[in-house]
């Protein structure tokens, strides 16, 4: 059987969850992603070892839960995009309007899907994001919105919180 390679990025998109607890039905990039910034990562945590006092090894070892992550981040500050990763409030109509930052932070949960340049699409079909604006005020700076996402397990029955393919 031929090795299936996953490289590069091509895109990252997000969208509304199903009603039902579903991937989403329709997805849509929020911004370029910027140069070097993608990252999908699953880190386990330790394991739990429980040892008796007549061995110095253990004698059951229940395996620590994995933590699967996704983060990139964008350049687009448009009103509309920035209310969709944050909340918060947009005034005004498009090339006038402003987007207002919410009071207190908001939980964004969507659906993530990632094209990359070779290989299969990645979907997650629940995400919690967590974005921030992260602006070096300098000749070189260039403001990022910076957005990681925890993937969570679907509501849905029978949904998977990750498929490749």
């Amino acid at each position: 059987m031929a090795e299936r390679r996953i490289l590069a990025v091509n895109k990252i998109e997000i969208g509304a969850i199903a009603a039902d607890g579903d991937v989403s039905a329709a997805f849509a990039t929020a911004g370029s992603i910027y140069k070097d910034t993608a990252d999908f990562n699953q880190a386990a945590d330790a394991d739990i070892e429980h040892y008796c006092e007549e061995s110095d090894d253990p004698m059951e070892v229940v395996p620590g839960a994995k933590k699967s992550t996704v983060k990139w981040a964008i350049t687009d500050f448009s009103p509309s995009v920035l209310l969709g990763l944050f909340g918060g409030a947009v005034t005004g109509v498009a090339p006038d309007d402003s987007w207002t930052a919410p009071a207190t932070t908001e939980i964004i949960e969507k659906s993530v899907k990632i094209t990359p340049k070779v290989g299969s699409v990645l979907t997650f079909p629940r995400v919690s994001l967590k974005c921030t604006i992260n602006y070096k005020l300098a000749k070189s700076g260039i403001a990022q919105v910076m957005i990681e996402g925890r993937i969570l397990t679907p509501t849905k029955a029978g949904v998977k919180s990750i498929k490749i393919g």
